[in-house]
């Protein structure tokens, strides 16, 4: 095994074997996706002396000799894709000249649902207060403590007025009055939804779980229309220009001060320098593409051979993540913190088309290919995706039977999870909801499991013990039917015996990981720092170029935290960033 910093630490006994190992996002384990596996990659750098690997690399080295032109503004923007619009906007409505620089041919967004709590839209529907010592209290806890708890403060308690700036772009947005609305695709371009509302269950409390999902999540019907529209409110503003299909190529450093950056135009690859006068903002995204930054920072992931799923790509045809922020700051003298942590919470086995799992991740009984249970269901994706990668073959099976469409409305409201049923065929692809249609259809397809008797589903699962899966549904059913859970203490509530022909199986595999968390240090007001912990003037990042957010796993009590920061901290980098701040 190659030695990388992080397998030094764990040799060490410094980390835990499975600190970097998270679960899935968005898309469940679809085999039908189309995805890369980043140990399969090239290496671009090799490794170090000591063997750790070498993901910065040296520096390019441009002069301005170089230069076909020079380009003036305030603030420069890097990325433009959720944090760097609202970055723009943000700046440029300080009155400031802005400059977005973008490798795609266009804006696109990185995903559709993000976090607001309290605030206008949540009081408008009557969801429950949520106060921000309890959130950052549950965020903290699931970071390992190793994520700044004033970058989480401040968002909670700004977010909602800063949403509120974000979506008054679009003067025709729509709030949805339920989480699946019947929409026409004009409609969609202007929806905003609040997810799992109206809570399914009337007598539930988010506070009543052991690890609660915070109300207040909220799923656009198309980021990037709005993306484009916050982009266009800039350019009202004031004096914006952005530029497509230009990579950012090496931040200039004068006196310690971020002054501009080089940037290379891939029509003719012509370098340019682009000053910036009060400071540049990195929103470059995350770097699961590149596989050295993969192995210095998540060898597990690696190692284990996850696969990857990131469908934007430069105009050269190639992913966007590849971690270039990261290494510009890098080499400018940021310091990278520690801990970084992969998006892999788990949606639930057999995902189809749209990528939602069979049966969500409901706490339904889940037995490994020994015929064992090994945990107490009742967890969110990312927590069920640790266990499962515990489990031989990190395989297991999710049972349940007919009466499902009466219990799902039991398990809590939560990301991932089935907590509607629908009557009608047709239920819009929308997360939470479920109808008989669509498990019919799962099982035409081989995404799950059927059978009339205990013996033949279990006959249809290879390499399970059946022996030993028998008697654990046997003491399985004896707990249900106790109303205690004995074994792993799974909430009465949830209990549900196999007793209901037809009964359903569906396998659970490690999910595709979507994005990696992780960049150079920050704080509140994203700034960047030195190793030796000092403020770099005139660099600031914001979404997934921004360090110390998320550590270890991401926080999945909140849906749609990351889209959140990245909307929240681009205003907050544009809004400093023009006054340098």
């Amino acid at each position: 095994m190659e030695l990388t910093r992080r397998n030094f630490l764990k040799s060490a006994g410094i980390i835990g074997a499975g600190a970097a190992i998270a679960g899935i996002s968005g898309c469940a384990n679809d085999p039908k996706t189309t995805v890369s596996t980043p140990a399969t990659q090239q290496s671009e750098t090799g490794t170090l002396g000591n063997g750790m690997v070498d993901w910065k690399g040296e520096p390019p080295t441009i002069a301005d000799s170089d230069c076909t032109e020079t380009l003036e503004a305030d603030v420069v923007v890097v990325g433009l894709s959720d944090a760097g619009c609202s970055a723009v906007r943000a700046a440029a409505e300080e009155g400031v000249s802005v400059i977005g620089i973008e490798k795609s041919e266009g804006i696109m967004a990185a995903g559709s649902q993000c976090t607001v709590i309290g605030g206008p839209l949540n009081e408008k529907l009557g969801r429950p207060e949520v106060t921000t010592e309890e959130v950052v209290r549950q965020l903290q806890i699931e970071t390992g403590y190793r994520s700044k708890a004033s970058i989480m403060e401040r968002f909670v308690k700004e977010m909602p007025d800063v949403f509120e700036w974000f979506i008054q772009a679009d003067p025709d947005i729509t709030l949805a009055d339920t989480c699946f609305p019947k929409l026409t695709d004009d409609e969609k371009v202007h929806a905003l939804i609040p997810e799992r509302y109206p809570e399914p269950d009337p007598e539930w409390s988010f506070r009543n779980e052991s690890i609660p999902t915070f109300p207040g999540t909220f799923t656009f019907g198309n980021l990037t229309n709005m993306l484009k529209l916050n982009v266009e409110k800039a350019k009202e503003a004031g004096d914006v220009e952005t530029y497509f299909g230009h990579f950012a190529e090496k931040l200039i450093m004068e006196g310690g001060k971020c002054v501009g950056v080089y940037v290379r135009r891939a029509e003719d690859g012509a370098l340019i320098r682009v000053n910036a006068k009060n400071g540049v903002i990195l929103a470059t995204g995350d770097y699961s593409s590149n596989p050295d930054m993969m192995k210095a920072f998540l060898p597990e992931v690696v190692e284990h051979g996850f696969e990857m799923l990131w469908l934007k790509k430069d105009v050269e045809g190639n992913p966007t993540n590849v971690g270039d922020g990261h290494k510009m700051a890098a080499w400018a003298g940021a310091r990278i913190q520690d801990y970084h942590c992969p998006s892999m919470h788990h949606m639930g086995g057999g995902a189809g088309a749209d990528g939602r799992g069979v049966m969500g991740i409901n706490g339904y009984l889940n037995l490994n290919l020994t015929g064992k249970r090994f945990m107490n269901e009742d967890l969110p994706g990312q927590q069920i995706e640790n266990q499962i990668e515990l489990q031989p073959q990190m395989t297991t099976y999710q049972f349940f039977d007919s009466k499902w469409p009466e219990q799902c409305s039991k398990f809590p409201a939560a990301h991932g999870v089935v907590c509607y049923y629908s009557e009608e065929d047709d239920t819009g692809g929308y997360i939470n909801q479920r109808s008989q249609a669509d498990l019919d259809a799962a099982v035409q397809e081989g995404r799950a499991l059927t059978s009339d008797t205990i013996e033949g589903l279990l006959a249809q699962i290879e390499g399970m013990d059946a022996s030993v899966a028998q008697d654990s549904i046997k003491r399985y059913n004896e707990l249900c039917h106790a109303g205690a859970d004995e074994d792993f203490h799974k909430p009465a509530r949830r209990l549900f015996p196999l007793e209901n022909p037809p009964y359903y199986a569906v396998k659970f595999k490690p999910c595709l990981m979507i994005t990696c968390h992780g960049g150079p240090s920050s704080d509140e007001n994203a700034h960047t720092y030195t190793e030796s912990g000092d403020i770099i003037q005139g660099l600031y990042v914001a979404g997934n170029t921004m360090g110390d957010r998320f550590a270890m796993q991401k926080p999945i009590s909140i849906c749609g935290v990351s889209v959140g920061y990245a909307l929240f901290y681009g205003c907050i980098a544009g809004r400093n960033a023009a006054h340098c701040i």
